[in-house]
């Protein structure tokens, strides 16, 4: 990823944060547009800000049915969902970082 100058270092494209997190960028355009994690929609294209989808990727796995499945602890459908993005979801909560070939 290289630094475009007056460029905010937290706005990502699909493809960077789809090496960020070790998903397909695939992936993670239908977690965007299933609203699994925020996205600004530009173009055909979607922009990511890192810290938005770290904070909701660290977010507690909250399964339907379970003991605590009441309205006050209900959260959002995006965040029920046990799918593509479970191991950048568990990687984010644990501070994990993705391997990279840069040496800098």
């Amino acid at each position: 990823m290289t630094d475009t100058p007056g460029r905010d270092p937290d706005v990502l494209t699909t493809a960077e944060l789809a090496t960020k997190l070790g998903l397909s960028p695939q992936t993670v355009r239908r977690m965007a547009n299933a609203g699994q994690i925020p996205a600004l929609k530009t173009g055909k294209d979607f922009r990511y800000s890192w810290e938005a989808v770290r904070e909701v990727l660290r977010q507690p796995h909250h399964q339907p049915g379970d003991a605590a499945d009441d309205l006050q602890n209900e959260q959002p459908a995006q965040l029920t969902r046990k799918g593509a993005g479970y191991r950048a979801q568990r990687r984010a909560r644990t501070g994990a970082q993705h391997p990279t070939t840069d040496t800098d």
